[in-house]
């Protein structure tokens, strides 16, 4: 008994040690960038203005010519070098892409995105917006209107950098591609992937390829007080599952005990109560290792022993809805269908679940799985509109390009924490895998958490200061990867 007592006494010792030794080293990433930094100054009204243009993609029979021409037009109009000097290219009439050859042509290019269409303005939220959401108001911190954030911001401000930086004489080494999709918020496939198909159809392979995705975030992650920049290096997967169930209506005053409703309802429940689960996917596994050394002693230790505390991470991030979708396959209930009338038993009823999928976890799968958990001859489930994406491919956090994107960052934003992350929605980036191994998402603008539901919301603006960043961080990045 002794013997036994002094064994689990040491193996205990020996525990702590290895959680303190992993602690103590655990230690946080650096980054640096090699690319001379500059400051250009920039006129905030160019984005106003731009914010003016209803690039509105909410349908594709939406879609106004006249106003993605006048967009266009816009743009020749403000930034002439890049009209003048850069080979432009129209795609399914609204896509635009640019290039800037490079010195050394046999050096791989670098994809530079953004988009240009935004979503709708609700006219139920109209009368709260500060502003219109097409005005392009200035104020004196705040520039408002739809697509501000998501993505008119960015695209601004790519091209800004590039103009400036092409007045100073600038001349890359490596091509740069710069690529400006017009249907992203319905499915990028006229605008994203239709350039991306172009460019393997022209054999192009890209050094690397930024987009939109992560951004710099404060007060959001817990336990961290400095500006985190998160950095997307994979996106999850998107589907939709139909649940219906087609049983006997009739009239309400002789309910039969298993109805469509019922039948669905319970369906429904069994999903409910069985979410996916939890597991660290690699844009999880790289987040922990930046953004870890940097938190209190406590989370530190938890993330620099993920072997043993893995539950305890899991039970913090399961405790908001954007931690709970970091660490598993989400499915929400979206879309209820059924009855007409007060008095009839609806015969059919049907109910539409979207999923967002991480990592490793693929649509059949997930198909396999709902049917299974189901189990019920009454419930038919199928692939809502035929269709279904995986999760896309992870990009290396270790290699040299994330290095260099990393490095850009932390030149423009010295305080913040540079971290990979796993980007929850879907961008144009997802279609670019077919060009290179190396696809990152990353806008630099801050976001608290006052700022996320205007994000396809009322209310959305950027600070002037942070588009004035924007623009120096593009330059920065335009400099650092065209070499």
């Amino acid at each position: 008994m002794k013997l036994i007592l002094r064994l689990t006494v040491a193996a205990l010792f020996v525990l702590i040690g290895i959680i303190l030794f992993n602690t103590f080293t655990f230690k946080a990433k650096s980054y640096y960038s090699t690319a001379p930094t500059s400051t250009i100054s920039v006129d905030p009204a160019v984005l106003g203005e731009a914010l003016r243009f209803k690039t509105i993609s909410h349908k594709a029979e939406m879609i106004d010519d006249s106003v993605f021409i006048g967009f266009h037009q816009f743009l020749d109009s403000v930034f002439p070098l890049c009209h003048q000097l850069l080979k432009k290219e129209v795609f399914n009439q609204y896509a635009l892409m640019y290039t800037l050859k490079g010195s050394e042509t046999e050096l791989d290019p670098v994809v530079i995105m953004a988009h240009q269409d935004v979503v709708p303005a609700e006219y139920s939220t109209l009368n709260e917006w500060h502003y219109p959401p097409f005005s392009g108001t200035i104020t004196d911190k705040y520039i408002y209107g739809r697509g501000a954030l998501d993505d008119k911001g960015s695209m601004i401000a790519i091209l800004s950098a590039l103009e400036a930086l092409l007045e100073k004489g600038y001349t890359p080494q490596r091509t740069l591609l710069f690529c400006f999709g017009h249907d992203e918020e319905i499915g990028g496939e006229d605008g994203g992937k239709t350039i991306a198909q172009v460019l393997k159809d022209r054999g192009t392979r890209a050094y690397a390829v930024i987009d939109e995705g992560g951004n710099m975030v404060s007060g959001i992650v817990p336990g961290i007080e400095k500006p985190v920049a998160l950095i997307g290096t994979a996106e999850k997967g998107y589907m939709s599952i139909e649940i219906s169930a087609n049983v006997s209506g009739g009239h309400s005053s002789m309910p039969e005990k298993t109805t469509a409703v019922v039948a669905l309802n319970k369906a429904l429940y069994k999903l409910n109560e069985n979410p996916f689960p939890n597991m660290i996917s690699p844009p999880l596994e790289g987040f922990i290792d930046h953004v870890g050394p940097n938190l209190p002693f406590i989370q530190k230790m938890a993330f620099a022993n993920t072997w043993l505390f893995k539950p305890l991470i899991f039970s913090v991030y399961e405790k908001s809805a954007s931690g709970s979708a970091l660490i598993h396959t989400t499915q929400a209930i979206t879309i209820f269908q059924a009855g007409i009338k007060d008095n009839v038993i609806p015969k059919r009823a049907k109910a539409t679940i979207n999923f967002r999928l991480l990592p490793g976890d693929e649509p059949d799968e997930v198909l396999r799985r709902t049917r299974e958990l189901i189990n019920d001859t009454l419930v038919k489930v199928a692939i809502f509109e035929s269709f279904a994406a995986p999760a896309s491919p992870v990009s290396d956090y270790k290699s040299k390009q994330f290095e260099r994107l990393a490095g850009s960052i932390s030149s423009c934003f010295p305080d913040a924490i540079v971290s990979p992350y796993l980007v929850i929605a879907a961008t144009d980036a997802r279609y670019f895998y077919n060009i290179s191994n190396h696809v990152f998402r990353f806008a630099p603008i801050t976001l608290t958490k006052d700022d996320l539901p205007r994000l396809h919301g009322v209310n959305e603006r950027i600070s002037i200061e942070d588009f004035k960043k924007s623009v120096n961080f593009y330059a920065a990045l335009i400099k650092e990867f065209s070499k």
